[in-house]
């Protein structure tokens, strides 16, 4: 997010500007914008405010985040579960492409995320790093039988605080990544 914190101040002053003091038709759009997103006329789910309170605890310049971070957040962890009863390409091709295919959608989802939480100074990470701290979270979701995300707050906070890896180079690569670089 250092990487990109300078344009997104910019792109979240001329929005605000355009949109609400000129009230032009055409406006720069702005993901992170509090009033176009607003959580206010949405029910945020217990699973999102154990990720936010997880996320905070690693990336302490977040301040705040919409409706667009709670949707492709959760879009993203359906996105990147399989029910037990889907079946899996028996052929690795296709397995790799369709995993492709998942990364690449997930990707721009956790772009949009990653971009719509509102931060208080420039974050110590890059964007591939939030990105990995978002994996790691997500990676603690599970659905219980009545299809509610649910997480071990403790756990996960334990697993990133403690990851080697995400501390010492500001990023993660997932086993899966691993997999199709190395195969």
């Amino acid at each position: 997010m250092s990487d990109i914190y300078e344009v997104l101040e910019v792109i979240k002053e001329k929005h605000w500007k355009e949109k609400h003091e000129e009230n032009k038709e055409e406006y720069q759009r702005d993901p992170s914008c509090l009033k176009c997103y607003s959580t206010d006329e949405i029910k945020i789910d217990e699973w999102f405010e154990g990720f936010w309170k997880v996320f905070q605890k690693v990336i302490l310049e977040a301040m705040s985040y919409n409706r667009n971070t709670y949707a492709k957040l959760l879009e993203y962890i359906v996105l990147t579960r399989k029910s037990g009863e889907e079946r899996y390409p028996s052929s690795k091709k296709k397995r790799d492409k369709e995993f492709e295919k998942i990364m690449k959608e997930g990707e721009k989802l956790l772009d949009v995320v990653i971009i719509s939480i509102g931060y208080s100074n420039k974050p110590d990470f890059k964007r591939e790093g939030i990105k990995s701290v978002i994996k790691i979270i997500c990676e603690h979701y599970m659905f219980d039988e009545e299809d509610n995300l649910i997480i071990n707050q403790r756990r996960t906070e334990e697993n990133l605080l403690g990851n080697k890896e995400l501390i010492k180079w500001g990023n993660i690569i997932t086993d899966n990544e691993l997999d199709i670089r190395f195969s």
